[in-house]
């Protein structure tokens, strides 16, 4: 990183350049007229002599003429660049053969930072470290392209919401046994224009369980939905796009590490496990008599519970509102 981020110093540099050189000022009027000391301005005036020393700037000929003459200051350079503040060698610093066996791995196995680090230690016998290898790699754009983006190509704009059914988010929450391991996984939907919530026990983590919990919540709701958004978990895969996309239904995902993106749904996912589930799941209880509990608890939820960020009204209540 540069020892300034201000973008205007080169180019107050060479204005100073060109007091000093050009129009002959002495040092401690440019100085004052720039702002700063004049041992500043000597730095200045050593770099610029270095930019420009193999610029001829003397005539022998006319020894007498001025070095300000515009000719021999026309293939002069002003613009003195501000110098990375990162020192130029370590006593510690990676060894050129290190650096360059790092690099030959992985133009030959195309694996990632951990593997590589584990040729090196256990079969090279090269003591060098996990972040060295990942700083490495970084620093020659080893992994440039190697990462998912996080908009895909083909995602819908998301939309302004203005009706039921507009916009509707949907996920998954995992429940594990804290006994045997065992999990259970409920599928949630929320409207986000009415607030309108499902949900439904599963055993397993399936596209197609994802995309029956989806259109079981529009037949339970009274309207259709446009758009159904997702993080982009295995659930919410190709054949979960497919069978929404023969019901009629749109599908966009959201962006990656951008869980915000998704806060209808991880706040309903929070306030279903706080009221209803719990944050664990008991292998005695069986998955009927936990459907009969939620299917309860999302009829309080959607008649009598009001909720703030719709002013105070309960979702079935938006309904007739819109």
């Amino acid at each position: 990183m540069a020892y300034s981020t201000n973008p205007n110093l080169p180019k107050a540099r060479a204005t100073a350049m060109k007091l000093l050189v050009r129009e002959e000022l002495p040092l401690q009027v440019v100085a004052n007229r720039c702002g700063v000391h004049r041992t500043t301005i000597w730095r200045w005036k050593r770099k610029w002599d270095e930019i420009n020393k193999y610029v001829q700037r003397d005539n022998p000929n006319r020894p007498n003429r001025s070095i300000s003459s515009k000719n021999k200051l026309v293939a002069c350079k002003w613009i003195i660049p501000t110098l990375v503040s990162r020192p130029h060698t370590s006593p510690r610093a990676i060894g050129e053969q290190i650096v360059s066996r790092i690099l030959e791995l992985r133009s030959r196995l195309r694996r990632c930072a951990e593997v590589i680090w584990h040729h090196l230690v256990y079969r090279d016998e090269i003591n060098v470290s996990l972040s060295s290898v990942r700083r490495i790699l970084r620093r020659h754009h080893c992994f440039d392209g190697a990462r998912k983006k996080r908009v895909r190509a083909d995602n819908p704009r998301r939309p302004r919401v203005t009706r039921p059914g507009e916009l509707v988010q949907t996920d998954t929450i995992h429940l594990v046994d804290p006994f045997s391991g065992k999990r259970m996984y409920i599928y949630t939907v929320i409207d986000l224009y009415s607030r309108m919530a499902y949900a439904a026990v599963a055993k397993r983590v399936l596209p197609g369980l994802a995309a029956k919990t989806i259109l079981e919540a529009q037949a339970a709701f009274g309207f259709s939905f446009d758009i159904v958004q997702s993080d982009n978990g295995l659930e919410f895969s190709r054949y979960f796009e497919q069978r929404l996309q023969a019901a009629g239904i749109k599908t966009r995902h959201s962006r990656l590490g951008r869980p915000n993106d998704n806060a209808h749904i991880e706040r309903f996912n929070r306030t279903i496990q706080e009221e209803c589930t719990g944050n664990y799941w008991r292998r005695s209880v069986p998955l009927p008599r936990l459907q009969k509990k939620i299917n309860s608890y999302l009829d309080y939820y959607n008649n009598q519970r009001v909720h703030l960020g719709i002013q105070m009204r309960v979702p079935g209540g938006m309904l007739h509102r819109s």
